[in-house]
């Protein structure tokens, strides 16, 4: 418990007033010190009597860069109450700094701005008496997360990654039968080219007829200072995976999240690749799953298969530019 500002002026005045008293026999001016020494009092024990007020925070739907949530503050109890909650950074917040009367109810409009879990509060609540002139700090631990995913990146429809990810990718997962002629009406992606060039004919990839196992394993890697540009490709990866139908498999370098489909597991994915930090994996783990990406210090790669190719070359023409806007703004070196 502690005095105000306003609380020291009234100590103040009360102190020179008994004092100008004292030495001079000035006996009317205690109609002055009595009254605020009296509210001094009344203010200390009203606060000390008063019933803590209690804090809930409720942070907001998880959401994308550029996206708009609301987080709400509800201070409840009795009394006066300044109430400060400072924003953090990767999101756009107006901070809450107020003297309100309780309970009252705060509620802030917040754009989501850097992909991470970002945390809101403990807000910092000092309880007041009614005039002012005394108060306390009410210890607070309630926080609340806004979790801010990577965005998804745009791909090109012609681009490696968007066939291996559709038709070519499921054709490469089925058991292989045999090679035959082509016939009319065979789709064209079952066509196996280094066979028909030598041939001088088309030949045609036929599978046996078992089930096709539909997983998708994707581990991502990055070195330091590229967990971001790693987490935008993982999240552009396994969306491509999910739209398809694809169950989808993670391994992150401190999280692995097994294969799943539906919107629970698109989001859980999201939300890993929204918290990581980054790092490396075994070369076995990399080895052994069908996406690889890696995001290094020049250009960020991604393994299909046995196709490689740069992120960059898969992304659309518009992605490209927003990825060497960013990077302009970041660092005089080209990053993909």
């Amino acid at each position: 418990m502690r005095l105000t500002r306003r609380g020291w002026i009234a100590f103040g005045v009360v102190l020179g007033t008994v004092a100008y008293g004292w030495q001079f026999g000035a006996r009317s001016l205690n109609a002055v010190a009595a009254p605020l020494f009296l509210a001094l009092l009344l203010g200390m024990l009203s606060v000390r009597q008063a019933s803590e007020p209690t804090v809930e925070l409720a942070g907001s739907a998880p959401g994308f860069p550029g996206e708009t949530r609301t987080v709400e503050l509800l201070v409840d109890g009795t009394g006066l109450a300044t109430v400060h909650v400072a924003p953090p950074d990767g999101i756009d917040m107006e901070p809450i700094a107020a003297t309100v009367s309780l309970p009252y109810q705060f509620e802030r409009s917040v754009e989501l701005q850097d992909r991470g879990v970002h945390s809101i509060g403990p807000p910092t609540v000092v309880q007041r008496g009614a005039l002012g002139l005394v108060e306390r700090q009410i210890e607070q631990t309630t926080a609340a997360e806004v979790v801010v995913y990577p965005q998804r990146y745009e791909v090109a429809a012609e681009s490696a990654l968007a066939r291996q990810f559709s038709d070519e990718f499921e054709v490469e997962r089925q058991e292989f039968d045999r090679l035959r002629e082509y016939q009319p009406g065979d789709p064209l992606r079952h066509v196996h080219w280094k066979t028909s060039a030598k041939r001088e004919e088309f030949m045609v990839v036929e599978f046996a007829a078992t089930e096709r196992d539909e997983t998708v394993s994707v581990a991502a890697t990055s070195e330091p200072g590229r967990v971001d540009e790693m987490a935008r490709a993982a999240a552009t990866a396994v969306e491509l995976g999910l739209d398809a139908g694809q169950s989808v498999e993670l391994t992150l370098p401190e999280e692995h999240l097994p294969a799943g489909r539906g919107m629970t597991h698109r989001g859980n994915l999201l939300q890993l690749l929204a918290a990581t930090d980054g790092g490396d994996l075994p070369e076995a783990v990399r080895a052994d799953a069908d996406v690889e990406i890696d995001a290094g210090s020049d250009d960020t790669r991604v393994r299909i298969g046995e196709y490689t190719t740069t992120l960059l070359e898969a992304i659309s023409k518009q992605s490209q530019r927003d990825v060497e806007t960013e990077t302009d703004h970041e660092s005089p070196e080209v990053h993909a």
